[in-house]
């Protein structure tokens, strides 16, 4: 049997905050739509986007960079495609 220190449990749990969960989630969405490029998947973050900004989950600066990394993305799939 493990014998802990008294003040193991004592230790307060990590909660991320909306802002971590939302860019998180996108930023895990982002890599699939990387690797498939297929045009729902950029749907679908653009609305997780949306609805992240929305909600307030995600701040003004980081739904511009998303935004903009989507936008390269399509512009490179136009150009190569």
């Amino acid at each position: 049997m493990a014998i802990h220190a008294s003040r193991a449990s004592a230790r307060p749990r990590f909660t991320p905050s909306l802002q971590q969960i939302a860019v998180a989630q996108l930023g895990a969405r982002l890599i699939v739509y990387r690797v498939n490029r297929r045009p729902a998947q950029r749907e679908q973050l653009l609305g997780m986007l949306a609805m992240a900004q929305a909600l307030g989950a995600l701040p003004t600066p980081e739904f511009d960079a998303l935004s903009a990394i989507l936008d390269q993305l399509q512009a490179s799939e136009v150009a190569h495609g």
